[in-house]
């Protein structure tokens, strides 16, 4: 039995047990089973959109709703289940009680044009909450992720030190208990994660970390000052070497609002690296000064932070923030923000050196009637190292609009243009990036919905690619309860300077479904 189908036991034997659990049950939703058909051609491994389908049978969704009598209810989500791929999402929740979840997913990923060097990862995660009290919650959840497959291997015929594949497990853990009355909370955690690599021992670790976070309002001031206080102790260890490195940090967040239009808010952190195997202590310091302003039109917000890394060197960031929004009669929304940080390392110790960076965004938005929203944005960064004569810089201009009416359909378009470009001493590069996202749905005729939809992207300058995906989709009901649906989708990537570097794709789904209800 492979992991996808052992995941399908498992999601249909808790929604199973959860219908049978008490005598009043309520369950709806949608089934959907199916086939997939593929022809593709070039090299596989430049649209990712495509690593996932399988041409045969799939079952396409299973999306069930149910709740047990008054006080519980679960939601099960399966889509595009297959022998190696599939994604699960399973949560009951209850009322007073707890929460139970479970989620999973399979990814697998192409590197070579003919497809046949890949991986494949599987993430695995589940967690449980109860509530024994109405002052205590306790929180257990646990993941596991392992990923194997092939390597490419730069260049090509030659071994890597990372090995010739993947093999590795990653396991995390974690518990909580929250202790909470009266606005104050009381958190003690404790995380535990291992990465074993099948490939390399040298790269085994393992970590844990313990936590206590305290917060809640002062009444002695009228409830205009709030506190939130966290430490954290732990380690992590490279079990090959034996070399251990300690974590040890400290933050608090006090909030102040001595009216309903001022609020101010001080961050603290405090954080030090202790590595056993060099004996260095690396000391994190960062003071965060913030300042809001709420009116009854918008709101205007400013802040200041100052960072210093001592490790035997200062390295020193001070960071500047300055927003705004405003909006009238709750149509039309405007905001901007402006942003800057500057890095200065005294020893010149690290590649890069001292940095400077900037960046500025403005949007506006406006709801011309009550089934249509517009908008335009703008955006302008900039990075700068001086002492390397090195600049990154690059503006961005963005414009959408979305129509909706119910019972008749939706039209929803985004353009986005954007001019990147790269400054070194051995030249420069430069990019310009045209991107488009279409769709059209229409739900005016009984019985029969349609939609396509375009995705277009074009990069060009000093690269010249473009890549595009076709969309087309219809569904009709049979009968009360059935249905059936067709998705056909083209991909296409051309690569005009690479000249043997293009790929196309037609898929096409088939699907009949049926609508669940059981009360």
């Amino acid at each position: 039995m492979t992991r996808t189908t052992r995941i399908l036991v498992i999601a249909l034997a808790l929604a199973a047990f959860a219908s049978s659990a008490a005598t009043a049950v309520d369950l709806g939703g949608t089934i959907k089973l199916g086939g997939v058909v593929k022809d593709e051609e070039g090299d596989r491994s430049t649209t990712p959109e495509t690593f996932g389908f399988e041409e045969g049978f799939t079952l396409s969704q299973v999306d069930l709703d149910g709740s047990l009598g008054r006080r519980s209810f679960f939601h099960l989500d399966m889509r595009d289940i297959t022998l190696r791929n599939g994604r699960a999402r399973f949560d009951l929740r209850m009322a007073d009680a707890g929460r139970l979840w479970f989620r999973y997913n399979r990814h697998r990923q192409v590197y070579d044009a003919a497809g046949s060097v890949h991986s494949d990862r599987f993430d695995y995660r589940g967690g449980l909450t109860l509530t024994p009290t109405r002052w205590l919650d306790v929180t257990g959840n646990y993941g596991y992720q392992e990923r194997d497959g092939d390597r490419l291997s730069h260049p090509e015929r030659t071994a890597s030190f990372l090995g010739a594949g993947y093999d590795y497990q990653l396991n995390t853990a974690r518990v909580e208990a929250d202790l909470h009355r009266d606005g104050r909370h009381a958190v003690f955690a404790y995380d535990h994660t291992k990465f074993s690599d099948a490939q390399s021992a040298l790269h085994d670790r393992q970590g844990r970390l313990f936590s206590v976070r305290f917060s809640g309002t002062d009444f002695h001031f009228g409830d205009v000052l709030s506190h939130q206080l966290n430490v954290d102790v732990g380690e992590q260890e490279l079990q090959t070497a034996g070399t251990k490195t300690m974590l040890t940090a400290l933050q608090y967040l006090g909030t102040v609002r001595p009216r309903r239009d001022f609020q101010f808010r001080y961050r603290l952190y405090l954080g030090r690296t202790d590595d056993e195997a060099s004996h260095l202590e690396t000391d994190l310091v960062r003071n965060d000064f913030d300042l809001t302003w709420y009116g009854k039109a918008g709101q205007l917000h400013g802040g200041y932070g100052y960072v210093t890394n001592d490790d035997r060197h200062l390295t020193s960031y001070h960071a500047w923030r300055l927003g705004g929004k405003v909006h009238w009669d709750r149509r039309v929304r405007l905001k901007a923000d402006y942003a800057s940080s500057e890095k200065t390392e005294d020893a010149a110790r690290t590649l890069l050196r001292d940095s400077e960076a900037h960046r500025l965004r403005v949007g506006l938005e406006g709801d011309p009637t009550d089934y249509a929203t517009v908008g335009v944005g703008f955006q302008e960064r900039e990075r700068e190292f001086p002492l390397l004569d090195v600049e990154a810089s690059g503006r961005r201009w963005h414009a959408f609009g979305r129509l909706h009416e119910a019972g008749h359909g939706g039209l929803y378009v985004d353009y986005a243009f954007s001019d990147d470009e790269y400054t070194d001493l051995d030249g420069g590069f430069q990019a310009t990036n045209h991107s488009v996202t279409a769709r059209l749905d229409l739900e005016y005729f009984d019985d029969l919905y349609l939609a396509t939809g375009l995705t277009w992207l074009d990069v060009g300058q000093d690269l010249d690619i473009e890549k595009s995906i076709l969309m087309f989709e219809g569904r009709y009901d049979l009968l009360e309860d059935y249905f059936v649906e067709v998705k056909y989708n083209v991909y296409n990537y051309d690569d005009y300077v690479l000249v043997d570097r293009y790929y196309t794709a037609n898929v096409v789904w088939f699907n009949v479904g049926y609508r669940l209800a059981v009360n």
